[in-house]
This record gives structure tokens, sequence and C-alpha cells, in this order.
């Protein structure tokens, strides 16, 4: 009798191709699994957009918004990375390699019984990159990143740092307690610029630490093909452009309700405490203010 587990990964992945337990699955998981690609990012930045142009292709295993997400998961992983400044224990590791198997264990196996290839574009496997980098040698990352002002206005108008949010409980704040007075001393403006700064960095650190091609930038454009071609090709990935080109006017995950303007449009005092925080890392992605 199939239980409702199957059901649901056959509905999500289809028909299963051959038998696998999760120990033969960690056994030989690069075997299993070849060449999973990871999207890291701050979120809001087009993951959702390029999520829907991949998950046309039947041969990819595609997941925007796993469950569970690992948010809370990530925020630890981000902070015992900077812990350990990129050198983590060997224990550390194998503790952050387990979470991240405790969440994505039965994602990797359907995709392994059903023969096809892993991708996750959520944004909250972010932080765990330099542990996935290890459990996957031939993985390969793409970073999305989007314009500060645009990231932030988006954050503001999800409620990022405000009085009483719930969700900030995901979101990376700084470690030190030597930093609390500075922290509380920005407001959600820079708060905001702070975890687009400290989340690109944390992925660029990382992307240090690979050869060139295992991973790329896409600075956040969906206006014409040809950066959207490099990520394809990055990855080896075919999808017609004709596809690309009627894709690349829908939009999605748009914000509906607006409380925040767009960056031209705020006030001094915010324009500057964020080109304070985030204009150097800006840079380095050929954005202006």
């Amino acid at each position: 009798m199939i239980g409702l587990e199957e059901l649901y990964w056959f509905a999500k992945l289809g028909k299963p191709k051959r038998k696998l337990s999760v120990y033969n699955l960690r056994e030989d998981l690069s075997t299993y699994i070849p060449q999973p690609v990871f999207f890291l990012s701050t979120g809001r930045c087009g993951t959702r957009w390029f999520s829907d142009l991949l998950a046309k292709k039947k041969e990819l295993a595609l997941f925007h918004s796993p469950v569970p997400s690992l948010a809370i998961q990530s925020r630890l992983a981000w902070e015992l990375t900077n812990r350990y400044a990129f050198n983590m224990p060997g224990e550390v590791q194998d503790l952050l390699g387990e979470l991240f198997f405790t969440g994505r264990e039965q994602h990797l196996r359907y995709t392994a019984k059903t023969k096809k290839r892993y991708i996750e574009t959520n944004n909250y496997i972010t932080f765990f990159a330099p542990v996935l980098s290890s459990i996957f040698p031939d993985a390969k990352f793409v970073h999305l990143v989007r314009h500060p002002g645009g990231f932030i206005r988006s954050g503001l108008d999800r409620s990022y740092f405000t009085s009483g949010e719930a969700d900030d409980i995901k979101r990376i704040q700084p470690l030190s307690v030597d930093t609390n007075t500075y922290w509380q001393g920005l407001s959600p403006y820079g708060k905001v610029a702070w975890l687009w700064n400290e989340t690109n960095q944390f992925i660029d650190r990382f992307r240090q630490t690979l050869p060139n091609d295992r991973s790329m930038v896409f600075p956040f454009d969906l206006s014409e093909t040809g950066g959207i071609q490099k990520i394809l090709d990055f990855i080896s990935v075919e999808i017609p452009e004709k596809r690309i080109k009627s894709m690349l006017s829908v939009k999605k995950n748009v914000q509906k309700k607006r409380s925040y303007p767009p960056f031209d449009q705020w006030k001094d005092e915010h324009k500057e405490e964020v080109k304070a925080i985030c204009s150097k890392q800006a840079e380095l992605y050929n954005f202006q203010f």
C-alpha cells in the first residue's frame, strides 16, 4: 500500500525509477545527487522567477520553498561560520551537515529515486553554502544580488526589523555585544541595509573559497536574456530563448502592498545611512546610488 509520503513525492516529482534507501543515498551521495545547484541570495531578488523558469524542465527537481525552510537554522549556520572565520572544526561542519540533512533527506532521496537533478532556490540555504560545498564537491552556486535600494524597500514593506516583528528571529543580526549600541542606533532602513551588506559579503567570501567554475554572480536584471542565458549555460540547463523572453514580462512574487517609496524618494538621512553601510559592497556589482 502506498503511503501518504510516497503519494506526495509522486505528485511533486513523478514516478520513481529506482528504489533507494536513505542509507544507500548517504553512502554514495555524489553518485545519486550529481551536480546539484544552489541559488544564494538575500531573498527578494528573483529566486521565484528563476524557479518558475526552471520548473518546466522535467529532468530537474526544483525546490523554491521546501519544508522545512531551515530559516532559523540558517541563522545558526551564519553565526557558527563567522565565529570560526570560515574555518569551522570538523564537528561543527558535521553538525551543520546533519541540520541540512534533517530538513532535506527526503527531498534528496526522492530526487535520486526519480533520477532528477537537485536545484534549490530557497534563500535560507545561503548560509549553509560552505557546508554544502563540502557535502557536494561538484555542486554549483549562483549568487543572485539585487540593488540594495530595491531590496531594502521590499524588506521594509514586509516589516523587516520593525518593532515586535516575530519573523526577525530568522534574520541575522550583529553577533558581538559590543555592537548592540550600534545596532539599536540604526533605523529600520539601516538594519535592512546591514542585512543586505552582510549577506552578500558572506556569499562573496564563500565564493572566494571555490574554483571559478563552481560559482557565478548575477546582479538582478530580468530585462534582457543575455545574463539569464549565462546562468543557464553555467548550470548546463537548456531553455529556448523564446520561453525566456515570454517569461521576462511576467513578474513573480511581487509586493502588492507598498508602504515605502522607491530609493530616489527617500529622505536624505535614510539615503545617507544606507550608503554608509553598503555602498562599498554595492560597487562590486556596479550598482549606483
